[in-house]
């Protein structure tokens, strides 16, 4: 097993263990911004209070991020507003690199309007964020890091569901497959919400669609 998936198992257990995964499978499921229907949901941020969790999360995250891309080929940590802030100001802090934060919308003028802090014309931006659904919140954000001359070497995020389409590329720690499969072994999760689970996870769009979501991305996310 390699260490990226070692690293992948053993985070899925903390975000298990942390209590950061919820079901439904009665009433309304999970929606996501852009319209995205779930019976799971798995709140990464919940972590940021639980000083053991959200510590060896970083340190198997800087690990990921070591053996996929290299810790040297950014020199500034971007977090996204408002989840992505507290990781990537972790990460930051453990690489003793410049932080930034991009926001939703911008504030202000000139070609930092919509960050917090600063960085130079050319810099190298790693993006972090908490997760990812179909990702494409990411890409509104890459496109602002570019608009501000940054080069965007990578997104990454703890958790990327990775089973909606059109995502665009982004290096994560885990995956929601991941999870569940934790989820499952330890018996988190009951038969009924587990095979409903497993059922989005076969075919997103067709779950999504049969519950009250859509089915393909919307023209003004792509």
């Amino acid at each position: 097993m390699s260490a990226v998936r070692r690293n992948a198992e053993a985070a899925a257990r903390i975000v298990v263990d942390g209590g950061a995964v919820y079901t439904r499978t009665s009433g309304d499921p999970f929606f996501f911004t852009s319209g995205w229907a779930s019976p799971i949901f798995v709140d990464v941020k919940r972590l940021i209070s639980l000083p053991d969790a959200r510590d060896r999360l970083m340190t198997i995250s800087l690990e990921t991020i070591e053996q996929v891309i290299g810790s040297r080929t950014f020199d500034v940590v971007v977090g996204c507003e408002l989840a992505g802030v507290p990781f990537a100001t972790m990460i930051a802090d453990r690489l003793r690199l410049r932080l930034v934060v991009v926001r939703k919308q911008g504030k202000g003028f000139g070609r930092l309007a919509q960050f917090e802090g600063t960085f130079e014309p050319g810099a190298r931006a790693l993006l972090v964020d908490d997760l990812a659904t179909d990702g494409f919140s990411k890409t509104s954000f890459k496109s602002a890091l570019e608009r501000a001359e940054a080069a965007v070497v990578a997104s990454f995020v703890l958790l990327h569901y990775a089973i909606f389409p059109a995502a665009p590329k982004i290096i994560s720690l885990l995956t929601l497959a991941d999870v569940i499969a934790v989820a499952e072994s330890q018996r988190y999760i009951d038969a009924r919400a587990l095979e409903e689970v497993k059922s989005c996870l076969e075919d997103a769009p067709r779950w999504s669609r049969r519950n009250g979501g859509i089915a393909t991305m919307p023209p003004s996310f792509g």
